[in-house]
């Protein structure tokens, strides 16, 4: 009897169907970015990106990406780069990067149109790609391949003419409706200069759509009178490190919605400002007062570095935008959160019962303390520490404090005409004035 057998190969139609579903365009745009950074670290480390940048441009009519950062080489564009999932043959790189399961680019060009061109060129090689997705995807050979339409090898290019363009046309209705909005490109901005801020702050320009980036990091107070919780350690080959502490103030007060847990895996950020049991933002509410974290403890920051070499070994989910639950590596370091939240909880609490019973100023000196933002540099200069207190602040001697009382809105209006005041706040600071002036 002839041996037979059961076709089980997917089409690749439905492979790509399937690699874009559960990614939204910005997280792709991020994808190809991270692809960029990537090659930046690998040829001037993790700190030190002055001079290469990053530029990103799109319409409803096409999508580009261009840097000046090292270029793919060709022996990994034929072997590594293009196919879908990583070789176990393939080393781990010296280079901290965010590549994990080899899917990231694939995805993010299949996300944006039918019809890619990447260009690439290293100090000794240079390529040129073109794929037809349509045509590819209905092509049902068991041929996976992407053709390469040129190639130079043994080249001697200066590094200043190294990088890579990558451009995407025949875009996606629905995507190419969505490039076209301001709001979109609002959103993209805002989204990678938090999510990559790091990168920004040593020095990688990032340009989207003509507008340069600022990187939008964590900050948080460490000075010889109020210190920030820092814990390292090493796990499985990944250093994790936990700061925790206080806050400056962002204006003349905190916002609740910046408070939390931010993570990141290799300098990406994958968690921003967690309020929820991923994290320990159950364990910071009051329940007895019934007031949350949200209101008493604003002024909480906490963030954990996870970095490695290994990024598979990295707690986070294939489209690095968020946490594998599961990952014991996570739940060990997320024990180790609770208990540094609830030391800076501590002195939070502290702090109010402090400014409530006796205000001695303490709050008012912490509320215009500058911060320090969070760039690799300053991270490694905080060193490592598990007692926070106020002890040693010397407030002023003569704090301001707060005086609240009401009284009848037309009496009061009275009053704000009498005394040319533009507030009632102004009224009760005249008022007072007035009877210190008069009777002390």
């Amino acid at each position: 009897m002839a041996e037979k057998k059961v076709k089980a190969n997917p089409t690749k139609e439905f492979f790509v169907n399937m690699l874009v579903r559960d990614i939204l365009l910005k997280q792709a745009i991020i994808e190809l970015i991270d692809n960029s950074i990537d090659g930046a670290r690998k040829i001037k480390g993790n700190n030190d990106f002055e001079g290469l940048s990053i530029e990103v441009n799109f319409s409803n009519q096409k999508f580009s990406i261009k840097d000046n950062c090292g270029g793919i080489p060709l022996d990994v564009a034929e072997n590594y780069a293009f196919r879908f999932g990583r070789p176990r043959s393939k080393k781990a790189e010296e280079a901290e990067t965010t590549g994990i399961f080899g899917i990231g680019m694939k995805r993010a060009l299949f996300k944006l149109g039918n019809f890619f061109t990447i260009k690439s060129k290293t100090k000794t090689t240079e390529f040129e790609i073109e794929l037809d997705v349509e045509k590819w995807v209905v092509d049902d050979s068991a041929n996976w391949d992407f053709e390469i339409a040129s190639y130079k090898e043994n080249m001697n290019n200066d590094i200043s003419e190294t990088g890579t363009f990558i451009e995407v046309t025949r875009l996606h209705d629905e995507i190419a409706n969505e490039l076209a909005t301001t709001s979109f490109e609002n959103e993209v901005i805002e989204h990678v200069q938090r999510r990559v801020g790091l990168d920004i702050a040593h020095g990688l320009s990032i340009i989207v759509n003509g507008k340069n980036l600022v990187g939008n990091n964590v900050a948080l107070i460490d000075n010889t009178e109020i210190q920030s919780i820092k814990e390292t350690y090493e796990d499985n080959g990944v250093n994790v490190k936990i700061l925790a502490g206080i806050a400056p103030r962002e204006g003349s007060k905190y916002k609740p919605e910046n408070a939390g847990w931010y993570i990141y895996c290799n300098g990406r950020l994958v968690i921003a400002a967690d309020r929820t049991s991923l994290t320990t933002w159950k364990d910071m509410e009051n329940k007895s007062s019934g007031v949350t974290f949200h209101n008493d403890y604003a002024g909480f920051r906490g963030i954990v570095y996870f970095t490695s070499k290994y990024p598979d070994r990295l707690p986070w989910n294939t489209t690095k935008t968020g946490l594998d639950e599961t990952s014991l590596l996570y739940l060990r370091a997320r024990e180790k959160m609770i208990e540094i939240f609830k030391i800076v909880k501590n002195i939070l609490d502290e702090i109010k019962k402090n400014t409530r019973d006796n205000d001695d100023g303490v709050e008012e000196k912490i509320s215009n303390m500058s911060g320090v933002e969070l760039t690799i540099e300053n991270v490694e200069a905080i060193k490592d520490n598990r007692e926070i207190s106020i002890k040693k602040i010397v407030a002023n001697p003569n704090p301001n404090v707060t005086i609240t009382y009401k009284k009848p809105k037309k009496e009061a209006d009275q009053l704000k005409e009498l005394l040319n005041a533009s507030s009632y706040k102004e009224v009760g600071e005249k008022t007072f004035e007035y009877y210190i002036d008069a009777e002390c």
